[in-house]
This record gives C-alpha cells, structure tokens and sequence, in this order.
C-alpha cells in the first residue's frame, strides 16, 4: 500500500485491490543474494607477481597509496574473472569477524568502475577495527576510509542507516568527524543535525575537491585535526547555504 499513498491514489482502489485479494495484498519484497566473497577472489598478499591480472591489480592498488599493511589489514583482494573480473575487492567484517559488505573496484579504466552485491547496507562498515571509546570518523567509500586508516566507517554510500545510528548511540560515541564528499553536503548536514541533536559533539570535515582517498593519510588528518566543533547556530549557517 506505501506506492499507492505515494501515488495519491484513491480510497475506493484500495477497497477494489482488497476484494480481489481477499484483503491481503502482494507486493514483492527486495531480493538479496547470500553474501560471501567471490569464488575467484584472490587476497592479493597471496597473488603471484609474475601474473598479469595480479601485476595489474597491484600497480592500482600503488596508485591508490594503498600499503602492504592496508592489504593484510583488511583482507584486500582481486578477482581476474567471473562477476568480478578485473576488479579489486574489499571486504568488511562485523565485530565477530564476519563478512557483513564487500565492494569491487575495476583496476581498469572502464565506463562501470563500482560493483556491489545485492545485499543490505545496513551495516557498519569495517566494524571490526572500531574502537568506540575514540571518535570516529564516517566517510563514503572504502578507499576513504583506508586512507583515514584510524577508526574510520565507510557508509559504500551516501546515507547513514538505521544499525549505524543505533550503535553510536549505544556505545555513547563522544565525538563523531563527518567527512562526505562536496555533493553529499545535505546528507552531511542531516547526520550532523541527527547526532548534535543527542548530544554528541560533531566536526563536519568540509573537504577540497579531492576525496579522503585522494588527500592521502596526511594531508586528511591535517584538514581534520584543525576542524572546530561543530555548533546549532554553524549548523544552521550550514543548512541556509545548502538550500
């Protein structure tokens, strides 16, 4: 019934569908694939240097200021074939250690770059290296977050969801660093708005063109270091510019 009341349509059709249904109605729910990293993955602290596919996906990862303890860190891989083929893959792991995202790069300059599987992102991204007595920082992408390298959570978008919230609030997170791309601005904003509104003490990293992963460990952790907190009347300066 939710795409009928976005459709303003009227009550008597909704009294129709109901008779002919027996006063149930069906709609079809999102599908999810079983989540599990690709057959053909390959950690690429494992790839055989002498292949072309590894050699390809390694010099990427160079270009990405990705290092050898990034690698280890967080399981980074490849896949030379299949779904995935040419892309790097990098897997999240919940607090228990379990696979709970992953997202693929194409280490090729091809038209789709980004490919993710079919499963909920309602997660917490890298959750398992959170220390949530420190402040966080809550980024986009994954690159952005490896780059960060300290208690970082890639949102693989540009929305926080319900889990994320919850568990901020639960852990009692003292300060939150947000730190979204130039045209996430709004999205910036309402998480700002969210969490000052909980009392959590709130740095909104207003970024130059480039990305966290562009940036660098540095010059990121220079542009955040020198960030103030973040105040209502700020906030509302904020969201007066937005509009």
């Amino acid at each position: 019934m939710g795409l009928f009341r976005k459709l303003r349509v009227e009550k008597k059709y909704y009294d129709l569908l109901s008779k002919i249904t027996g006063g149930k109605t069906y709609f079809a729910e999102k599908q999810y694939e079983h989540l599990s990293l690709p057959m053909e993955f390959i950690p690429l602290s494992e790839a055989d240097a002498s292949n072309t596919e590894a050699k390809n996906a390694l010099h990427y990862i160079n270009t990405r200021k990705i290092t050898v303890q990034d690698i280890l860190k967080y399981n980074i891989g490849y896949c030379s074939s299949g779904k995935y083929g040419g892309m790097i893959i990098i897997p999240s792991y919940d607090e228990d250690g379990k696979l709970n995202f992953f997202t693929g790069r194409s280490y090729y300059d091809v038209k789709f770059k980004h490919l993710n599987p079919v499963v909920t992102k309602d997660i917490i991204g890298f959750e398992l290296f959170i220390n949530w007595n420190e402040p966080i920082t809550i980024v986009e992408g994954a690159f952005d977050a490896i780059a960060i390298k300290r208690n970082s959570i890639p949102l693989f978008g540009k929305l926080i969801l319900d889990k994320l919230k919850i568990k901020i609030l639960e852990k009692q997170v003292k300060r939150i660093n947000i730190a979204l791309d130039k045209d996430a601005m709004s999205n910036a904003i309402s998480m700002c708005e969210y969490f000052i509104a909980n009392g959590i003490s709130v740095y909104l990293v207003s970024l130059p063109e480039k990305d966290p992963s562009e940036l660098g460990f540095l010059n990121i952790t220079n542009i955040i270091n020198k960030v103030d907190e973040l105040t209502p009347l700020k906030l509302l300066e904020y969201k007066i510019n937005a509009n």
